[in-house]
Formats: structure tokens, sequence, C-alpha cells
């Protein structure tokens, strides 16, 4: 009788196993910002949960226009090269007063309460949208997550990318009323959905500027960014790539 010989891994399966590996332990790096308008961030926190943000007090008289930070700090502590530039008619919070940590132990309630407020009024305010503009991006290839928020539930609006644009209706107190903050994405892309949200993920990224933007739709009806993470997209390390033999599968990959 023929000898039934046990079935063996073929090579590209094992490569794409082993990149996998490669690829799963280069760990991602974040800057993370928040308004610090009674919503201090101290904690780890975010949809990516990450510790060492950035808290900017918005200060001076309205309107904030080009108001600078520069060299932001990651989520280990260290100076990057990032800075932002952000405006908006004002500051503003969902409370007066620090909600305080999460039951979780993060900050996220303070990280929603807080935010740089603007809309169209029929009094014209100069600045009728909170804008970020975010240069010196220290990582090749990343996301952004854009947080945004009000005081009032139901107000409709849009965030933008430059290249892309998703559309929301805030959550008001309800999004910092539990125990834990209540963070909802949106991904609509439809004027015909304004989804009930308080963040929205840009993925894919590259280059080394962006500029995020808030603009809320009707008159009177105010809200804007609460903060942002820049999240890198995590490389292979070279030298692990290296180690397994896979240098050449990768090269073949991006060719």
């Amino acid at each position: 009788m023929k000898q039934i010989q046990p079935m063996t891994s073929k090579q590209p399966m094992k490569a794409i196993l082993l990149l996998t590996l490669a690829t799963s332990v280069t760990a991602s790096a974040a800057v993370s910002w928040s308004v610090d308008q009674f919503g201090t961030v101290s904690t780890t926190s975010g949809v990516v949960p990450a510790a060492n943000w950035n808290n900017t007090a918005p200060s001076g008289g309205n309107p904030y226009v080009g108001k600078t930070v520069t060299d932001l700090i990651d989520d280990t502590g260290a100076t990057t090269t990032l800075d932002i530039a952000y405006g908006s008619w004002g500051a503003w919070r969902i409370q007066a007063s620090h909600p305080g940590a999460d039951a979780d132990g993060s900050n996220n309630k303070e990280l929603l309460n807080g935010y740089l407020n603007a809309g169209p009024a029929g009094w014209n305010p100069s600045v009728t949208a909170s804008s970020i503009a975010i240069s010196q991006i220290p990582y090749a290839s990343y996301n952004i997550i854009v947080y945004f928020s009000a005081d009032v539930a139901g107000r409709e609006g849009q965030v933008v990318n430059g290249a892309n644009t998703f559309y929301f209706s805030t959550l008001g107190a309800a999004s910092i009323a539990g125990s834990n903050a209540t963070l909802t994405q949106t991904t609509s892309t439809s004027t015909s959905d304004y989804a009930g949200a308080n963040y929205a993920v840009f993925s894919g990224l590259s280059g080394d500027t962006q500029s995020i933007t808030v603009q809320m739709r009707d008159n009177d009806e105010w809200g804007g960014i609460a903060g942002f993470q820049v999240i890198a997209v995590p490389e292979p390390s070279a030298a692990l790539l290296g180690g397994l033999g896979l240098i050449g599968l990768l090269r073949r990959r991006r060719a």
C-alpha cells in the first residue's frame, strides 16, 4: 500500500504568516490632542487608547484664528515635530466643570467635554467652522481620528479632512452622562443620513500636512472639534523581516 505523505505548508503561505507576525509585533505610535475647556485628558484615553495627551486651553479672545501649538508629544512622552494651528469662534464645553474620570479609568468624558466652538449665525461671526491645520506629521502612513462635540444633542454637521466628508448629528450631554463616555463613530458620507456620532476616522493617509474642519449646518446651532489622534500605521520592522528572510517578499509586494 502506498504510504500517504503528510501535508506540508506551502512556502507562500509560510511567508504570509511570517509577514503577518512581523507586522503585528511592530507597535504603532500616536500623537493625541484635546481642547482643555474643562476637559483635561490626563490618562490613557481615546478610541485608540493612548497616554500623554496634549491639552490646550484656548485663550486670548474671540475669534481663535491661527493659534499655534508646536512640537506636540507622542504617546511615550517624546517630543515630535508635529505642529498645529487651530481656529474657531471660541471654546465651549458640555458642562462648566470637569466631568472627571470614566469608570474604566480613561478620561474620555473629559475629552468630549471641551471643544472648539463655531457655527453659522444670523449675526455672521467671522469664523463659522472649527478647524485644525496639522503640519510636520512624523509618520509615513497614518490614520486620523477626529472627535467633535456640542452641548446640545441633534445638531447636524460635517467633518472634513479635505478629501473626505462624514456627516453627523451631535450627541450632546448624553455622551458624558454615564459612568463611561459614549463614543460613537460616523461612517455616513451622505446628507441623507446625519448619524448620531461624536468621532470620525480618516484612514490610509500620508504626507506631512492635513487639515480637519467641523462645520455645523444650521444657524445658531454650534459645536466643533474636541480633539484628534494621529495614529501611525505600523510598517514591518526591516530588521525582523531580514531575520525572517522576507525583505525580498516585502519589496515584491510594493513593486
